[in-house]
């Protein structure tokens, strides 16, 4: 059920519900109006059909609210949406993120960020913590494709992964700087990294949204971008579906939210810490 469905049904169960109590009230004072009513079979039943048609659109609205989810699938690009609706009614967003580089990530709330500069909102505390592989150690996935097919480390482009992380983190701490000077929003950043392929493509957003997915491609890709003849297998997820989990979807949707955000946790706890320091204002 839509937004607009919900309002629109709720707007007229409670008017139909109003227009019965105040024609109930008017007959009891109002002798004609109770004496027309009187005996009247055909009026009495609508009034049951109007009490009986409220009722069953709130019941119906129950049953919505509560039964088990159906997994939404949306696109790792149209997740602007969620953000904003988390920005727009929660005074603390904390937002958990496993992924390849932190880029889908870091490209959503960039803009956001930079409005509530110039536009305070509701939230004032904004927590991202990011899990990413730990390209300072060997890796074969991505890795540099040999002249046999097979894949080995290739520490020029975990070189280069490197400077592309460590420019979103310095992104995000250029915005920091400039709600700190505004003084409108509470900004903490934490990078950690687990030795691992990139594969899981994950979001949590505070205890109610959780998206998971998978990076689903496989490229061989040009590295130096120049010499297309040396090759790297570099995942791609640029197109991958996420399941989305809400809350409101019940109780499938909050055990799979519970499991994520306790998975979230232990694979934190074991992962490192880049140690990059906040740079002093």
């Amino acid at each position: 059920m839509s937004d607009f469905q919900e309002r629109t049904e709720t707007a007229v169960t409670r008017w139909l519900l109003v227009g019965v109590f105040a024609l109930g009230l008017v007959a009891q004072f109002v002798k004609p109006v109770g004496d027309a009513l009187e005996g009247k079979t055909f009026l009495g039943g609508a009034l049951l059909s109007l009490v009986a048609y409220a009722l069953y659109s709130s019941v119906q609205r129950l049953i919505v609210l509560t039964k088990p989810a159906v997994r939404d699938r949306v696109g790792a690009r149209e997740l602007a949406k969620d953000f904003e609706e988390a920005f727009r009614g929660e005074s603390t967003v904390k937002i958990g993120f496993v992924g390849f580089t932190g880029e889908t990530l870091v490209d959503h709330l960039f803009p956001l960020l930079e409005r509530m500069k110039r536009q305070p909102g509701v939230t004032r505390r904004v927590n991202l913590q990011l899990i990413l592989p730990d390209f300072w150690e060997p890796t074969f996935l991505p890795g540099r494709v040999t002249v046999d097919g097979k894949v080995e480390d290739d520490i020029e482009f975990r070189a280069f992964l490197q400077g592309r992380i460590r420019e979103y983190w310095d992104k995000l701490q250029r915005v920091k700087g400039g709600l700190d000077r505004q003084g409108v929003i509470d900004l903490v950043v934490e990078f950690r990294f687990f030795r691992m392929s990139a594969g899981l493509k994950l979001y949590l957003v505070n205890d109610h949204l959780a998206l998971e997915g998978y990076y689903n491609k496989l490229e061989k890709t040009g590295f130096p971008f120049s010499a297309p003849s040396r090759n790297v297998l570099d995942p791609q997820g640029y197109d991958s579906m996420l399941t989305r989990w809400h809350s409101s979807g019940g109780k499938d949707a909050t055990d799979a939210i519970k499991a994520w955000q306790e998975y979230f946790q232990e694979l934190w706890e074991l992962s490192r810490d880049s140690g990059w320091q906040e740079p002093r204002p």
